[in-house]
């Protein structure tokens, strides 16, 4: 029986990210108007894009079906050819495999069905097609790759979202979710939703009278306890059988839901209990997939799998595909930006640690790895468009929390590769170059979270994360407009300034580099020594043989080392992920200014507070290095700590 995998989708919205070569190429086709999609006289629409296309290669691995080949379905309003093509990535390469100019039927309302299967045994990792128009235009509607596969499992999704304080994006996310598929017969039955309001300020009646959606007030535990929260309501619910847990302020494309419920319904018994690892795309690059699976490093920070790819790009979605983990492959996790996964999981191991915020899906993804291998399903079209981190520098965040709960996570959970040496020696390198950017209280806030880790466990069975998190935010710097900073410019091109303060691309200022070293001359030739010379060579030495008057060096007075004196004022980005060592190097100012160009805080050179910051963490570091006892309390913890007991009491506490 032929079933509908996957629909190629052409209509961008604000929904989805109006980035038309991600769903079609054509250039009589604008994304606006109609749902249907109108191709002038003698146009083309080419569907070998990051929503168009089927990655067969994939569908077949995940399935367990080796010899799966789709059929395209589409209707069109008057006759068409369609080219159906494929690309290897090996070869790097798109091929048309076979044209087709004759309609298979015609449709109750008069329109033009083609029904095109794909050659058995075709060696791809992409297929799509092309459709060229006639003398006439043509729309197009329904189109679909379907494929005959045995009945499907049972799959149904508890979408949980947490929000803080975002009610217009959170919003916005509940009414597509509701009319997409909520309200669709077809994908009603595969879903619920639930909204954790960790901010209570959503309206009550959000949810009112409908089944399908849930409303959870909630106190204020970060993305960890909002999540747990879901869960906890999905596992004791009993309707689910997968949970999808996914940030609340990201853009969604409806498709993505659909593939996703595809996916595990047609997958076989290796990947029946996989996580569906959602992509994030970028919303300041929108064609930008920044990451889908993430990976812990041996240098204990976490990296993307993959390289940043550029999903208009033929070469980039055939990659995109191509690049999958070998079995082997430590200390994988999926980000909850969108990461779907059995219910019975969470029954199974428990739910997440309370951090807060940050690593929390590290250490699920790593608790599981314990027990089990851990498999993945990624795809082409199954993702989310999110702010990238980069562009959102917040040192409480990105100093304080990240280092603590790394130090958290790892003490509950370490990973394969776990080293307290490499986690300290992550640490005081981020510590350094705080310091070499005069960010000082950046400095501070490292140290303030090793000194919180160290208070252990019992300290975190109470829901303290939200007074620590403002603790550090009141710590960090404040950025304000540029136009109140005495010395400042009025504002930053901040493009030109992430490429100009960046040590790859500095021009080193002559005057102030010492000189290379010369080479040695080369000695000269000896010349020919004769009777003469050596006679007064023999004088020589008799003379010098002679006893001399001594003569005893009077004492010079010692001047004290001058302290440099440092005018120059740089101009630099505030994130801690800019290497501007040569702009500062000389600099007793340094104006650190934020991704608009209107704003920032002025940096004033303190080498001594910069020294007695780096002493306080090298003693904390030490601690760190000899400590055993606060590692097991977490260790020991951690089974009483994820248990349903522990966080219903935890969520009471956090109403309150």
């Amino acid at each position: 029986m032929l079933v509908d995998l996957s629909r190629p989708i052409w209509k961008p919205s604000l929904s989805s990210c109006a980035i038309l070569p991600l769903y079609v190429k054509s250039p009589s086709y604008a994304g606006v108007g109609p749902a249907d999609l109108t191709l002038g006289a003698h146009s083309f629409a080419d569907f070998m894009t990051y929503f168009g296309s089927f990655s067969v290669k994939k569908w077949r691995r995940y399935t367990g079906v080796k010899n799966l080949t789709p059929t395209l379905v589409l209707e069109t309003s008057a006759p068409v050819s369609i080219t159906l093509t494929k690309m290897v990535y090996r070869r790097l390469e798109k091929r048309a495999i076979r044209e087709i100019d004759q309609p298979t039927e015609r449709t109750a309302d008069g329109w033009y069905r083609y029904v095109i299967a794909y050659p058995e045994g075709i060696d791809a990792q992409l297929v799509a097609f092309t459709v060229v128009a006639g003398a006439e235009p043509a729309t197009i509607r329904n189109v679909r790759y379907c494929a005959d596969l045995q009945p499907a499992r049972d799959v149904r999704i508890e979408i949980i979202t947490t929000t803080y304080h975002k009610e217009q994006q959170v919003t916005g996310n509940i009414a597509m979710i509701r009319r997409e598929l909520l309200e669709d017969p077809q994908w009603g039955q595969h879903f619920r939703l639930t909204v954790v309001d960790n901010g209570r300020t959503l309206p009550s009646d959000l949810a009112a009278g409908e089944e399908s959606i849930t409303l959870i007030p909630n106190g204020n535990v970060g993305g960890a306890g909002g999540f747990a929260a879901g869960m906890l309501h999905a596992a004791e619910s009993g309707w689910a059988t997968h949970v999808l847990l996914m940030d609340d302020d990201v853009t969604v494309c409806p498709e993505s839901f659909k593939r996703t419920v595809r996916l595990l319904q047609y997958a076989d018994d290796e990947y029946a209990n996989a996580t569906v690892a959602g992509a994030m795309l970028s919303t300041a690059n929108f064609e930008m997939q920044q990451e889908d699976i993430g990976r812990i490093q041996p240098e204990r920070n976490l990296q993307p799998f993959k390289p940043r790819l550029i999903m208009d790009r033929e070469y980039d979605i055939c990659f995109n595909e191509e690049l999958i983990p070998s079995s082997d492959t430590k200390g994988l996790y999926s980000a909850w930006w969108y990461s779907c996964f059995p219910v019975q999981r969470v029954r199974d191991y428990g739910l997440p640690i309370p951090l807060f915020y940050r690593r929390d899906d590290v250490e699920y993804a790593t608790r599981i790895q314990e027990k089990e291998p851990l498999k993945f399903i990624t795809l082409n079209g199954v993702c989310v468009w999110h702010d990238a981190f980069d562009l959102r520098w917040n040192p409480a965040v990105e100093v304080y929390l990240s280092t603590r709960n790394m130090l958290i996570q790892q003490a509950f959970t370490p990973d394969a590769g776990y080293s307290m040496q490499a986690m300290v020696d992550l640490m005081r390198d981020a510590v350094i170059k705080h310091g070499r950017r005069f960010d000082y209280p950046s400095m501070e806030l490292v140290c303030d979270a090793i000194e919180d880790y160290l208070r252990g466990p019992d300290f975190y069975r109470h829901p303290v994360g939200e007074r620590l998190f403002k603790q550090a935010a009141a710590k960090a710097e404040k950025v304000m407009p540029l136009s109140e900073i005495p010395g400042a410019p009025d504002s930053v091109d901040i493009f030109t300034q992430e490429l100009e303060a960046n040590d790859e691309n500095v021009v080193i200022r002559p005057e102030l580099e010492p000189p290379a070293p010369q080479p040695e001359p080369e000695p000269a030739p000896e010349p020919h020594h004769g009777v003469v010379y050596r006679g007064l060579r023999k004088v020589y030495h008799i003379l010098r043989h002679v006893e001399q008057p001594v003569s005893v060096p009077q004492p010079q007075p010692v001047e004290p080392p001058r302290k440099p004196v440092y005018t120059d004022m740089a101009i630099i980005p505030i994130d801690g992920w800019c290497r501007p060592w040569r702009v500062v190097r000389y600099a007793g100012k340094a104006l650190a200014v934020d991704t608009t160009g209107q704003r920032g805080v002025m940096r004033v050179r303190d080498d001594e507070r910069g020294e007695q910051l780096i002493a306080r963490f090298d003693g904390l570091a030490c601690t760190l290095l000899d400590d055993t006892a606060v590692r097991e309390a977490y260790r020991k913890s951690r089974a009483s700590m994820t248990s349903f007991e522990f966080w219903h009491e935890y969520l009471r506490e956090a109403r309150q």
